[in-house]
């Protein structure tokens, strides 16, 4: 017979449309993002100068691109892709909200979704930690994240979990 395991916290959240594009945010890969956002901005200065140097119709198409790039990399893309993502997982779950429920052991976290699956998670599989103005994102590959609010504990807080993940994956 397995020995019974505590739940040092537990979390029920109802993930709303502004949550769920917080944690698109709090999950985006910033390298990728930075380097986006620099290439954008190579291309409005070499797009300015050719258009400064007299290749003007070369010189603003790569301005005009550049600063489209630009402007949706800071200001666009957060909302478009995360609303995008929401609104899947409302229609295949036919609720305005997505409900979760973490149980939080000592090295790892049971996630039950409202459809009644089950996921079983590692900390030390966790590859990023974002904390928002109201979420928290654990990243676990490309392809999987968990998305909580702070606060919506309902045994135990945030910072217990905190302490769990950091001493599963060897951070204290």
């Amino acid at each position: 017979m397995a020995k019974s395991e505590i739940i040092k916290a537990r979390n029920t959240s109802y993930i709303t449309k502004e949550d769920y594009v917080e944690s698109v945010k709090l999950s985006t890969n910033r390298k990728i993002k930075t380097v986006s956002i620099i290439l954008s901005l190579i291309l409005v200065v070499v797009g300015g100068y050719g258009a400064f140097t007299g290749a003007i119709a070369y010189g603003l198409a790569f301005a005009i691109f550049g600063l489209v790039m630009l402007v949706w990399e800071l200001f666009i893309s957060y909302n478009v892709l995360g609303s995008k993502s929401f609104k899947k997982v409302v229609e295949e779950n036919g609720t305005d909200k997505i409900k979760l429920k973490i149980d939080f052991y000592k090295d790892h976290l049971v996630l039950n979704n409202q459809n009644g699956l089950k996921s079983e998670l590692k900390y030390r599989k966790i590859q990023k930690m974002g904390r928002g103005q109201n979420v928290v994102v654990l990243v676990f590959n490309k392809d999987y994240a968990v998305t909580f609010k702070k606060d919506g504990f309902t045994y135990g807080d945030f910072e217990t979990v905190e302490d769990l993940i950091y001493a599963a994956r060897g951070m204290k």
